[in-house]
């Protein structure tokens, strides 16, 4: 029979095993976490961004939007201001740079774009939902699994109509306008389409499907990818 001293050792040997397992599930749990990154590139009014949110939750990552601009302004040294209008609407920077007439700067668009590669590297590295920005192409299928979110403009402007104090037809004029300035940021900035189908791994018409299906849509789509997702993440789709 064993003395209490036995025991004793016994139950702390086995505590320290329990908590070494312990760490190393949490530290493999944490480098699959860090491995989701996911782009989002999305329709005005196609609830790309909801979907991106809802993804993020799922995966246990971050969902970044606003805060790739923080990022980018922080970096560059200039108001975030300056970086939010040369954001998705390059139109005038054609012509002349942006003045950050705070700082007294001048914000060119090869230089915002040097900033923002920068900060969605950073992201990637600790794993993220990442909306817009042409983060599917400076990323690429090596990095990022690629979604791009779609409906049809009556669908986009009645769900746009229904959110904002506008009518249909406004809605639509907006959905088109603002789709419109989406493909003009990717066009002079990377000299790429947004609608080639190519640039994404998967593309998902929310006519037909909502949040909850479009996300049990990627994340099956990333486990066929060869994505290591835990069986508890899928068993909640």
């Amino acid at each position: 029979m064993k003395c209490s001293v036995e025991r004793l050792i016994e139950s702390l040997i086995g505590i320290e095993l329990a908590q070494e397992r312990k760490a190393a599930e949490d530290k493999a749990a944490l480098a699959r976490k860090a491995s989701y990154v996911v782009t989002v590139s999305r329709g005005f009014g196609s609830l790309g961004k909801q979907i991106a949110q809802a993804l993020a939750d799922r995966l246990g990552v971050r969902c970044c939007d606003r805060s790739i601009l923080e990022g980018v302004a922080k970096r560059a040294d200039v108001d975030i201001e300056l970086v939010k209008m040369l954001d998705e609407n390059l139109e005038h920077s054609r012509t002349s740079p942006w003045t950050a007439f705070f700082k007294g700067k001048s914000f060119h668009k090869e230089r915002y774009l040097h900033y923002l590669v920068k900060v969605v590297l950073n992201i990637s590295k600790q794993g993220g939902v990442i909306v817009g920005r042409g983060a599917h192409l400076i990323l690429g299928p090596r990095k990022a699994f690629r979604v791009r979110v779609i409906g049809s403009l009556e669908v986009c402007a009645q769900r746009v109509a229904e959110r904002e104090p506008l009518d249909i037809e406004a809605a639509r004029e907006r959905v088109t306008t603002i789709n419109r300035q989406r493909a003009d940021y990717l066009q002079q900035l990377y000299r790429e389409s947004i609608n080639d189908c190519s640039d994404y791994d998967l593309v998902i018409n929310t006519d037909r499907f909502g949040v909850d299906q479009a996300i049990e849509l990627i994340l099956h789509s990333m486990q066929l990818a060869g994505y290591d997702l835990p069986k508890e993440l899928m068993q909640a789709v």
